[in-house]
């Protein structure tokens, strides 16, 4: 059996948690409990909800197909995308700044809404490349 925080050998047993045997590792003093079979059940779970992810199955639907938050599904997801892919780094990329701002017509009694209609279209989603496109108002 190996320490999950170090994957030390040397463990020995220390005491009981909701009724499973404890163990503490020698080298780093992390306690923890095991259960094969329950770690390898988790590990295929989390397999399979990153594999439904990348066919389109939405966080929601995962989580209640393995009785887990969404939230816990993307974590999942993420943590599997850190372990095995790189982040790409953009090349040429331009900050822009919006701001929003109300505009008023005469008076200051009507307002006609606020900023300007901006859509953005995803370039390629895998380097986060994206096109604005601003709508001019009509008069």
């Amino acid at each position: 059996m190996l320490c999950p925080k170090c994957n030390g050998e040397r463990n020995y047993r220390n005491g009981f948690r909701n009724s499973k045997q404890c163990y503490k590792c020698k080298d780093c003093q992390h306690q923890f409990t095991v259960d094969a079979i329950e770690l390898e059940k988790r590990k295929a779970q989390r397999g399979a909800a990153v594999a439904l992810y990348l066919f389109g199955l939405s966080l929601r639907s995962i989580g209640k197909l393995f009785s887990v938050n969404a939230s816990t599904v993307i974590d999942w997801v993420r943590n599997f995308a850190i372990q095995n892919y790189e982040k790409p780094t953009p090349k040429g990329a331009v900050v822009i700044e919006l701001d929003e701002m109300w505009h008023f017509l005469n008076s200051k009694k009507t307002n006609s809404g606020y900023g300007k209609l901006i859509v953005a279209l995803p370039d390629s989603l895998l380097t986060g490349n994206a096109g604005i496109v601003v709508q001019q108002r009509s008069k």
